[in-house]
Formats: C-alpha cells, sequence, structure tokens
C-alpha cells in the first residue's frame, strides 16, 4: 500500500504549478519585484515543489515514460559540467541554485502523469490559463491607465537593479518590468482569449473579447517586435492546424485564411499608425511635463521649448540609426565569447566574471549601454553558457519532440482540436520569443512556465494518444 494517495501528489502538483505561476508573474513586475511577496513566492515554490517531487517518486513508474526525460536529465548534466568547469569565477553556488529551478522546470512542469486522464490535464490547462489571463488583464489596464496619465518612474531596488514603470522612450512598460517581456505574456493572452471565444457561445465570450482588446492595445504600445512577430506567425500556424485537422471545411479554409491575413494585416497596420501617433505625442507631452517640473524646483525655464509634438521618439530615432537595436553586435559578441570555451561553455551567473577575464574588450562588457548578462538570445545564450553539449541536448530534445509531435497531430480527437492547437500555438510564441529574450530556461517567467507546461500536456497528450 502507497503510504501517499495519488490523489494528494496532484494536489500538490496544481499548488506548486500555481505558485510557480504566480512567482513568474510577480517577477516580471515593476511594482513587486523588490518587494517581501517574490521572497515568500520562492519559498513556497520550493517547498510545495520539493515535496511534489517526493510524491512523484512514489509512484515514479507513472512519470518515468513521460517522453524524452533522459534527454532533459543529460542536459542538467551538461549544465552541472559548465558549473564544475567554471568554479573558480565564484559563482557556482548561484548556478547550483539555477539548476534546481531547472529541474523544477522539467521534472514538476513538464513531467506529467502518463497514466491520468487527459481530461484532467485538460482541466487543469483552464484553471491556470484563466490565471493568465485574469492578471494579464488587470496588468493591461493598469499599464494602459499609467500611460494616459503620463506616469513615468525610475527607481534602484535593494539590489541597485534600475526599475522602469509607465511610459519610457516612445514604449510602454507599464507595470511589467520589461515590455517585451509584458508584450510576450499579452500575445499569449491574446492567443488564449481567440481559444475561449471559439469554445464559448454567445454573452460568454463577452470577458474573453475585452481581455484580448486590451492585451492587444498593450502588444502595440509596448512596440515590442517580439511579440508582434510572435503573435502573427502563431496565428498564421494555428490557421494552418484547423485547415490540416479539418476543424475548417476544405472548401471554405482557403477564404478563411485569406480573410484572416488581410484582416490582420489592416488591424496591425493601422494600429501601427495610431500607436505612432500617439507615442509621439505621449512622449513630447512627458518631455514637456518634466520640463515644467523642473522649473518649478531649479526656477529654470530653458528645457520647457525643446520639444515639438512633431518629434520622433527615442525608439524610432534609435531603430533608424540600427534596426536590431544592438542585437546583431550582442550576437556577434556571443560567438566571440563561445569560440573561447566551445565546448562545455562559460556557466550562466560565471558568464561575466569569465567574459571580464578573457575578453574585456567584446561588446557584451564594453559598450555604452552597460554590461550584457542575456545575449537577447535564449539558444545563443544555451550554447555561450553550456557549449556544444547543451545546445546539443538542447536541440535534440525539440527536434525529438517536434518529430512526436507531427507523427500524432492527426490522431487527435475532434473535440480535443482547439485545446491541441492552443498549446501548440502557446508554445510556439514561447520559442519565438527565445530568439530575442532571455526566455524558457534561466529565468523564472510567466512565458517559462507556459512553454514546459504546455508542453508537457501535449506530450501527456501524444504519450496517451499512442
Amino acid at each position: 500500500m502507497k503510504l501517499v494517495k495519488k490523489e494528494y501528489v496532484k494536489y500538490l502538483e496544481w499548488a506548486f504549478k500555481l505558485a510557480y505561476l504566480l512567482l513568474g508573474l510577480v517577477t516580471f513586475n515593476a511594482f513587486l519585484y523588490d518587494s517581501p511577496v517574490q521572497p515568500l513566492l520562492v519559498k513556497g515554490c520550493l517547498i510545495l515543489g520539493t515535496l511534489a517531487l517526493l510524491g512523484r517518486a512514489i509512484y515514479w513508474k507513472d512519470y518515468v515514460k513521460t517522453p524524452y526525460l533522459v534527454v532533459l536529465v543529460l542536459f542538467c548534466v551538461s549544465f552541472g559540467i559548465s558549473i564544475l568547469v567554471n568554479w573558480k569565477y565564484g559563482a557556482g553556488i548561484a548556478d547550483m541554485k539555477w539548476m534546481i529551478w531547472t529541474g523544477f522546470l522539467f521534472f514538476l512542469l513538464y513531467m506529467c502523469d502518463t497514466k491520468r486522464e487527459k481530461s484532467s490535464y485538460k482541466k487543469e490547462f483552464h484553471f491556470l490559463s484563466h490565471v493568465l489571463l485574469l492578471y494579464s488583464a488587470g496588468a493591461a489596464v493598469v499599464s494602459l491607465y499609467l500611460m494616459q496619465t503620463l506616469y513615468h518612474a525610475k527607481w534602484f531596488t535593494s539590489g541597485n537593479e534600475l526599475m522602469l514603470a509607465g511610459f519610457h522612450w516612445g514604449r510602454l512598460w507599464g507595470v511589467y518590468t520589461d515590455p517585451n517581456y509584458g508584450g510576450v505574456l499579452s500575445t499569449l493572452a491574446v492567443l488564449l482569449c481567440l481559444y475561449y471565444c471559439i469554445a464559448k457561445k454567445s454573452w460568454k465570450k463577452i470577458p474573453y473579447v475585452l481581455i484580448l482588446a486590451v492585451n492587444y492595445v498593450y502588444i502595440l504600445f509596448a512596440d515590442s517586435r517580439t511579440a508582434e512577430l510572435a503573435l502573427a506567425l502563431a496565428i498564421i500556424f494555428w490557421l494552418i492546424f484547423a485547415g490540416v485537422t479539418g476543424k475548417w471545411a476544405k472548401k471554405t479554409f482557403a477564404l478563411r485564411f485569406l480573410m484572416v491575413v488581410c484582416a490582420a494585416v489592416v488591424f496591425i497596420g493601422g494600429g501601427s499608425h495610431v500607436k505612432t501617433g500617439y507615442s509621439e505625442k505621449i512622449e513630447a507631452e512627458i518631455k514637456i511635463m518634466d520640463a515644467q517640473k523642473q522649473q518649478n524646483t531649479q526656477k529654470q525655464n530653458t528645457q520647457a521649448q525643446n520639444t515639438q509634438k512633431t518629434q520622433k521618439t527615442e525608439r524610432a530615432a534609435d531603430l533608424e540609426k540600427d534596426v536590431t537595436n544592438g542585437r546583431i553586435a550582442l550576437w556577434k559578441s556571443g560567438l566571440e565569447i563561445w569560440q573561447t570555451s566551445p565546448l562545455v561553455g562559460t556557466g550562466y551567473n560565471s558568464f561575466l566574471p569569465y567574459v571580464r577575464e578573457k575578453l574585456p574588450n567584446t561588446y557584451a562588457v564594453h559598450n555604452s549601454q552597460g554590461e550584457y548578462v542575456s545575449l537577447h538570445n535564449e539558444y545563443l545564450n544555451i550554447m555561450v553558457y553550456q557549449g556544444l553539449l547543451g545546445i546539443g541536448i538542447f536541440l535534440a530534445f525539440g527536434i525529438l519532440a517536434v518529430c512526436r509531435w507531427g507523427k500524432n497531430i492527426l490522431k487527435t480527437e475532434d473535440a480535443d482540436q482547439s485545446y491541441i492547437g492552443i498549446l501548440s500555438a502557446c508554445v510556439l510564441v514561447v520559442a519565438v520569443a527565445m530568439g530575442f529574450l532571455m526566455e524558457g530556461l534561466y529565468t523564472n517567467s510567466p512565458a517559462a512556465f507556459v512553454l514546459w507546461t504546455f508542453l508537457g500536456y501535449l506530450m501527456q497528450y501524444m504519450q496517451s494518444a499512442k
């Protein structure tokens, strides 16, 4: 007889996933980042995660069949090798902590009970996705309010990290620590709203339409090209998925696809025009307001005439000089760094001390912006932090997961086609975001939660379908 009922293990899993999602949301909230809430959620995740892992150990036979767990174990081994090789840089303990969080991603979020009913995980998905939707709606509304009131604050945390909130440089940070991460979260919310609009009937669609609207407006004013690209690719993918799996009749699929693409072009193009004009107006009003404040405090009146409403935002001016906004230079620097330790990498937290010693003049640590811990591309991050060993294992896992998905996708039950479609689209959003941000690994973010949890649901479904 088992010491712990399996039902209790399921409750622990639910509690951990909820706590981890909340931790990700708080971590990327500028007003909560340095509050007592985050440490409390960290402790909660560690306790719940440890208990859930112990519970799973009792029923290990039901979890060990999760597809490609061995590959993820090898990735952790690669992480450990990089830590040991770079231990002399004094970041080994910090990296060991991140190995624990990586283990939570793999063995608590991704790993699923292969004997559990698919409907049970679908119910879990509905609960967690609504938590994400409610937060995204509140965050978007508050962010838009901050923009409307010309709020733009800067401060340093207790750890001497710069925080921005409100509207800066022609972009809407809002409540988020970074508009790109906020944009990715809003993109996920838009897709989830589309899913529920398809699933719900009549007036029940209204709340999802409203949540979709405020999140889309946030994406526009956040001016996150990463979020816009991810949203466009995810919607195109979902349309193709619907056509291939037979969700729409073949006779009308081409027409519907063309209509949606045309509507998206008009919507995004028109929205972009409105965003540019309104952002320039907000930026001008903020500069005038700041100049007036400076007049009152310093009795100077020279800055009040510096701003014209027709001027371009600083963001637009930067992009005119370099459309990649410095990413190409950073990626080239990443390749330079990787070449100094191609097999096992620099380690994660030991990255900066390693680079200062080996390549003090490379762009990542020698530029006008400051030192970069992330290379703004997670795939490149993995290659630099863990070398060819790490990126090779990670890409192998991705290829195996995609192959299993492709092999089993036509076995999807009719009632679950939209469910599998939204899971796949959300995973695609995070995969695209990883090409431009530190996302999915080495960070406790909402998108990292979505990637590994939703991918786990997909693999569990494919396993049970097989």
